[in-house]
């Protein structure tokens, strides 16, 4: 079996870890920091990341049992901020959980099924300076978007409400508003993310695409706090805070076409290859898939160079077809009503409501809400 570095314990290198482990691999978890620890981000856990993570033996009932903290989501909201709005409900699983609490949960299955854990910075492309590329078989890099290139950025902060002020829709509905202050594919969203208490923990938070944000001439953090200002879901909420963090800004690597996520001895994978939806921002799912996509790869290969090889097939077969239609997507959003038309679609048709409900979940592919779109 081959001996193994994965750089960064986050979901994709957690499950990587997990699978890599349990195929007997010598496997080495890396991060600069160690565990509990939080990291910045939406908090949202989509339909497809609930599926996602149960190939690392992690089921909803298991969330609900370990989780100290979460929040089922039934509901998903699309809007257009203060114009028009459709609330569609699910029954399939979704949550948003707090990442620190996320991210433990996935960081002890991979130590449980074997994986070993050190503490150590690795920057980027300083594999043979710090004897990485010497001492292991293959380096699965996994140590998020600070090893990607950067295309969006996003702003969230903590929101504390009594729960008595709160309606049942409110707290278990992710909402998702469109506003043209944050460009033609930003958004602002509003995500309850711990419920079981009398306080309620809501992540508030806004995302712009680095090629709008960079016409708009205002600071990230005065872009959030507009956004707060002029949407009528946000400044009702506003008024019933009981307390909230500062916001904090966070980078996101969403796709890009033409990605190599192989480079001799080293496999990219989650953010590090770019593997974040390029409309929602939601990286989880396919972090955690190609953790187990990569480790596939591993198994299936005699050699370094063959590894490499497999692992750029499998990602071409199981990511790239939906990313590049999510590209599509957003390059046919740049006029500004298509927003408003699509969610005009979704109040007159209940199976189109469904489907962009679904896609924005994870659940359906692009190509299908495109299809379901011409009919």
């Amino acid at each position: 079996m081959s001996k193994i570095a994965i750089v960064g314990a986050g979901p994709a290198g957690c499950s990587a870890g997990y699978h890599l482990a349990k195929s007997g691999h010598d496997v080495t978890l890396i991060d600069k920091q160690g565990f509990p620890r939080d990291k910045i981000c939406g908090d949202g856990i989509s339909i497809e990341s609930i599926q996602s993570i149960s190939t690392m033996g992690i089921y909803p009932h298991d969330i609900r049992k370990l989780a100290s903290e979460y929040a089922p989501i039934h509901h998903f909201f699309l809007g257009v901020s203060n114009q028009i709005s459709h609330s569609e409900p699910t029954n399939l699983e979704a949550y948003c959980i707090p990442r620190l609490v996320f991210d433990q949960l996935l960081y002890e299955r991979a130590i449980d099924a074997g994986c070993c854990f050190l503490t150590q910075s690795v920057h980027k492309n300083d594999w043979q300076r710090q004897g990485l590329l010497d001492a292991f078989d293959t380096i699965i890099d996994a140590r998020g978007v600070s090893a990607g290139e950067v295309t969006a950025i996003a702003i969230r902060a903590y929101w504390m409400v009594k729960r008595q002020d709160l309606s049942e829709t409110a707290l278990a509905e992710a909402q998702i508003h469109f506003d043209r202050s944050l460009g033609v594919n930003g958004y602002g969203w509003i995500f309850p993310v711990s419920t079981q208490h009398d306080l309620v923990k809501l992540n508030v938070g806004v995302g712009v695409w680095l090629d709008e944000y960079q016409t708009l001439n205002i600071n990230v953090i005065q872009l959030f706090k507009q956004f707060i200002q002029k949407n009528e879901a946000a400044q009702q909420l506003l008024s019933k805070v009981v307390s909230q963090q500062p916001p904090k800004v966070f980078p996101l690597a969403t796709a890009k076409k033409g990605n190599k996520v192989a480079d001799g001895k080293v496999l990219r994978i989650g953010d590090a290859a770019n593997l974040t939806d390029p409309l929602t921002g939601e990286g989880i799912a396919n972090a955690v898939l190609s953790g187990f996509h990569v480790a596939q790869a591993v198994n299936m290969s005699r050699t370094p160079a063959v590894t490499a090889e497999n692992w750029q097939y499998l990602y071409e077969s199981h990511f790239e077809a939906d990313l590049r239609a999510g590209l599509n997507i957003k390059a046919f959003r740049k006029f500004s009503f298509m927003n408003y038309l699509l969610i005009w679609l979704m109040k007159q048709n209940p199976r189109v409501a469904q489907q962009v409900s679904h896609a924005v979940a994870g659940v359906v592919p692009y190509n299908e809400v495109m299809a379901s779109l011409k009919y």
